[in-house]
């Protein structure tokens, strides 16, 4: 392209302030303005991107501005669909963080509107792009482990301990699955990268550690692709996003924060087994720059991103799914 994608961003700070470095970073893109409820925000985003910026005074204000083709929108999910809605009824191209909403049934009719309007709709996964999981997906398709067998993965943090009861994580209308909606939802998507499509079989789930009665604890058992996979996600637990893969040939150990990857060999002889350490094979990659300019390109072209809204829609349903067959342990 020759001239970058003019955007707005709703919510400029927070998640917001990672998502422009992601632009800046990709290149591509201009930013004009933004809303934020903190006037102090867009104070430091202009500092950040070196310019003067719009200051909108509402969604509909951002959405109406000939100049914008594109609304990132990095808001707290519970606001996604509505504002994502506002945006894409004016024709507008659309890019919505994770996770894609709390409501199933309106999340389905964003994504199938942005379909039938030809509105381009980018979503917001960011881990799988990441050169650790790159390089461990590069891994399973050359077999390196053999067969896998089965995989153990772990997403959590203790936030749950500490936020106030009134706080909207803590609010089933708005956060349904708690930790799974908030956290998991990264775990759940790097599965389906990693193996394919899943499906859950059981589970359980307490809703007694945090301050209110939420969701904060899930234990789950299913198959991406065919491969047995336990998910534990967990609210009040020591923060951790980490992924064990078994093979016949040898096993991964995926550290995500901090970052580290082990391999271990199957060794049928001697029955000695070491653990390499083999970060340092991890080939560097722009992967979620290429995605973020395949979402630049689906705009001027009108078409969906490779990763678009129903992409989301998929592994939301995972989400929406688990809350529905895990048993509640009194």
């Amino acid at each position: 392209m020759t001239e970058p994608v003019r955007y707005g961003i709703i919510g400029v700070g927070g998640f917001g302030k990672h998502r422009r470095q992601t632009l800046r970073q990709a290149g591509g893109f201009e930013m004009l303005g933004g809303v934020d409820v903190r006037g102090e925000a867009l104070v430091e985003a202009e500092k950040e991107e070196g310019r003067p910026l719009q200051r909108y005074v509402s969604v509909e204000a951002l959405a109406a501005d000939p100049r914008i083709e594109a609304v990132f929108i990095s808001t707290p999910a519970y606001r996604h669909v509505e504002q994502a809605m506002t945006v894409a009824k004016v024709g507008k191209a659309i890019f919505v963080e994770k996770p894609l909403g709390h409501d199933p049934k309106t999340c389905l009719e964003l994504v199938e509107y942005c379909e039938k309007k030809h509105i381009p709709h980018g979503h917001g996964f960011a881990s799988r792009y990441k050169p650790i999981w790159q390089y461990v997906k590069q891994l399973l398709e050359t077999r390196t482990l053999g067969q896998v067998v089965s995989v153990s993965a772990a997403t959590m943090h203790a936030g749950g301990l500490a936020a106030p009861p009134d706080n909207w994580r803590f609010l089933a209308g708005k956060n349904p699955g708690g930790p799974l909606f908030q956290c998991g939802i990264h775990e759940i998507d790097n599965l389906r990268f990693l193996f394919g499509e899943g499906q859950w079989l059981a589970g359980y789930v307490h809703r007694t550690i945090t301050p209110s009665p939420t969701d904060d604890s899930y234990v789950l058992l299913g198959a991406f692709g065919g491969v047995p996979v336990t998910l534990h996600s967990h609210y009040v637990a020591a923060y951790r996003h980490a992924m064990e893969i078994y093979g016949t040939k040898g096993d991964l150990f995926i550290t995500e924060y901090p970052q580290k990857l082990e391999q271990k060999f199957t060794d049928l002889k001697s029955g000695f087994e070491p653990v390499f350490d083999i970060q340092e094979k991890i080939p560097p990659t722009d992967a979620e720059g290429d995605s973020l300019r395949d979402f630049a390109a689906a705009v001027r072209e009108r078409r969906q991103p490779k990763m678009n809204g129903r992409e989301g829609l998929k592994t939301l349903d995972l989400v929406f799914a688990a809350t529905k067959i895990a048993t509640e342990i009194q």
